[in-house]
């Protein structure tokens, strides 16, 4: 006989609920998920901070900011591009341009100028002479003009470069100016009617050719109707300016603000200069022509009538040509390099830094 099963769904609804509540109570004791992060982190008891560490950041921090300050020097101002050709000027003259102090009054000096052509120039009308008070100033003695070291030459190249000027950014500077041909040079000392000491100064033109410019003291070397007496001669001197070409103040020339001194009547100093035509090219392609030269110098004291007393300045024209031209680099080379650098520098940094920790772990 077939007996009905009766089944109890509502004991049934509440076994579920029952269950779903524990469910939910596990849940709850889980601790929640505050972040999620897909990328695998070296959890910080992993690692250790150390003073080795922490220098060498600092180290590789400086040679990158180094490294970026040279090539934003370069983006901003350029660097320099030099280039020697044979000279192919036909020029026929040249411009000397001549400032100096002598220790003696004006009226027992004379200047005058030899050249390979064997013409011979009396220029004591051409230049214009003040007699004033004999004062160094800032000048340096010539001696250590003629052998400066090779730090110091290195040095100044970095300072002064390409022009010897202040900065590189002289050459852009240099443009803005204007050649002169007579021009206003520098005042130096004050001038004084019966001053003690003579400034010779001025812009002449002479054959571009080797030639010699003399100072020398009246009735010496020369003839004249006049006689300086021997305890008033004194060819002490400073050089305040001397340079070939147009006149430039701006540039500074290897005899610029330099001096000889004497306590004799009877000596001799002489220049020896060897000149290059120079031309400086910007980064707008303008173009600057002038003369740079390279000097050594010689002094000697003697008797009377064993040679000629005086200041003499013997150059040469050398037959090659400079181009000193502006190299600057385009904002998208900058950037390159920027990325070069420090990319490069911290990469070659973490290397290194990992090969001396695996040295140190198995020795």
């Amino acid at each position: 006989m077939y007996e009905p099963h009766l089944v109890d769904h509502a004991s049934d609804q509440r076994r579920s609920s029952l269950d779903g509540a524990s469910l939910l109570d596990e849940l709850d004791r889980i601790a929640p998920i505050k972040s999620f992060d897909a990328f695998p982190k070296i959890q910080s008891t992993y690692t250790s901070q150390s003073r080795r560490g922490g220098v060498l950041t600092a180290l590789v921090g400086a040679i990158i900011f180094l490294l970026v300050l040279n090539d934003l020097g370069e983006y901003l101002y350029g660097a320099p591009d030099y280039a020697f050709q044979v000279d192919h000027d036909v020029a026929r003259d040249l411009q000397l341009n001549v400032d100096l102090t002598v220790a003696m009054p004006c009226r027992f000096i004379t200047i005058d100028l030899r050249d390979a052509v064997g013409d011979r120039l009396h220029l004591s009308d051409a230049f214009v002479k003040d007699n004033t008070v004999f004062n160094v100033g800032k000048a340096q003695s010539t001696m250590r003009l003629a052998a400066p070291s090779a730090s110091e030459i290195i040095s100044s190249s970095r300072r002064r470069a390409p022009t010897q000027y202040k900065s590189f950014e002289g050459i852009r500077r240099l443009f803005r100016s204007r050649p002169k041909k007579q021009a206003a040079y520098r005042a130096t000392n004050p001038k004084l009617n019966d001053g003690p000491a003579c400034r010779i100064y001025g812009s002449v033109e002479v054959k571009k050719v080797t030639g010699n410019l003399h100072v020398t003291t009246l009735g010496h070397g020369y003839m004249s109707h006049e006689h300086t007496e021997h305890h008033l001669m004194n060819l002490t001197h400073v050089v305040h300016e001397f340079s070939f070409g147009p006149f430039f103040p701006s540039i500074s020339q290897p005899l610029d603000m330099s001096y000889e001194r004497t306590d004799q009547p009877f000596t001799i100093f002489q220049y020896f200069l060897r000149v290059v035509p120079t031309t400086y090219i910007d980064a707008s392609r303008r173009r600057l022509s002038t003369s740079q030269y390279a000097v050594t110098d010689y002094s000697r004291s003697f008797e009377h009538g064993h040679g000629v007393p005086g200041i003499f300045f013997k150059y040469d024209l050398e037959g090659m040509s400079l181009t000193v031209r502006e190299a600057t680099t385009t904002l998208y080379q900058f950037l390159v390099r920027l990325a070069g650098v420090i990319g490069g520098v911290w990469t070659i940094a973490s290397f290194g830094l990992r090969i001396l920790i695996r040295v140190q772990r198995k020795l």
